[in-house]
């Protein structure tokens, strides 16, 4: 596909000028700097931009954090578009297909590598990052109807029970901090292949959104809704039927899906061995947000 989109497009940094835009080399742009620390060049240079955001900008980053806005966010300045990731929820397949449709401006090789690992922060990234753009553009990026934004979401009930069989389960990092609130509240040391399902749901509906991994963070604050105007939520149960709504956002009406999903857990054919009523009550619960504003029938 590449070849016949690298003509229809040119390359970011001509829009962008001087601002180094594609490809990104992430390395570690992203982390949060550390009060504490004395801090990079670029760790200043994000806090002085800090005080002169945008009031959608701002918002978002008081809500969630700079580290969501840099990891999260997917910025195609030239086909004016933002896809902002929600983790969980058909990430890598959105990741490989829009990936492939940016890195096309660069070569095959930039394709290959874009969509044969989409999740890998370390190589570049044909995106625009949130921290490479100055303020005012950013929140053109976030509020102006010259961009479009949108996401995929996923039922709740699915998506948490598919963080847990992936995160918790197969004891991912992601599963530490679980561990080390359960061993803290029991004064008992347990792997993270033995916690339960209940267990896992009490740990995070104690705790803050913010503080919530992303990968079962409740997604209408993980995309901040209320503070960012979308063009489309497209429920991930729904994604294979939206592939031309998709591909009329990115500007590209040919565009064509590139599944990826390296770690299938079929969550939606274990829901009746892990959901007991008083369970599927607790996920309404920590997700009554999602439910009302994402328009999931509650269970």
């Amino acid at each position: 596909m590449w070849r016949s989109l690298v003509a229809r497009f040119v390359r970011d940094e001509e829009v962008v000028g001087s601002n180094p835009a594609t490809p990104t080399e992430v390395g570690d742009p992203y982390r949060v700097p550390n009060p504490s620390s004395e801090g990079s060049v670029n760790d200043n240079r994000r806090r002085s931009a800090r005080s002169e955001l945008g009031p959608v900008t701002r918002a978002y980053v008081e809500s969630m954090g700079w580290r969501s806005l840099n990891l999260h966010m997917h910025i195609s300045l030239v086909n004016k578009y933002v896809y902002v990731e929600v983790p969980k929820a058909g990430c890598g397949t959105m990741k490989a297909t829009l990936g492939g449709l940016e890195a096309a401006r660069l070569n095959a090789g930039f394709v290959q590598r874009v969509q044969d690992r989409p999740h890998d922060r370390k190589l570049a990234t044909p995106f625009i990052r949130a921290f490479q753009l100055p303020p005012d553009l950013l929140e053109d990026v976030l509020a102006s109807p010259a961009f479009r934004r949108f996401s995929v979401v996923r039922d709740p009930a699915t998506r948490v029970l598919s963080a847990y069989l992936e995160k918790i389960r197969q004891g991912l990092k992601q599963s530490e901090p679980v561990v080390a609130a359960l061993t803290e509240l029991t004064g008992v040391t347990i792997a993270a292949q033995d916690v339960t399902f209940e267990q896992f749901l009490d740990v995070i509906g104690e705790q803050s959104v913010r503080d919530q991994d992303p990968h079962w963070r409740v997604q209408s604050a993980h995309l901040g809704l209320g503070i960012i105007d979308y063009d489309a939520l497209i429920h991930l149960e729904e994604l294979d039927a939206s592939w031309p709504a998709i591909g009329n956002l990115t500007g590209a009406p040919d565009l064509h899906e590139t599944f990826f999903c390296r770690n299938a857990t079929n969550a939606g054919r274990h829901v009746e061995e892990h959901f007991t009523p008083e369970l599927r009550a607790r996920v309404a619960q920590i997700y009554a947000d999602d439910y009302r504003l994402l328009h999931y029938p509650q269970p």
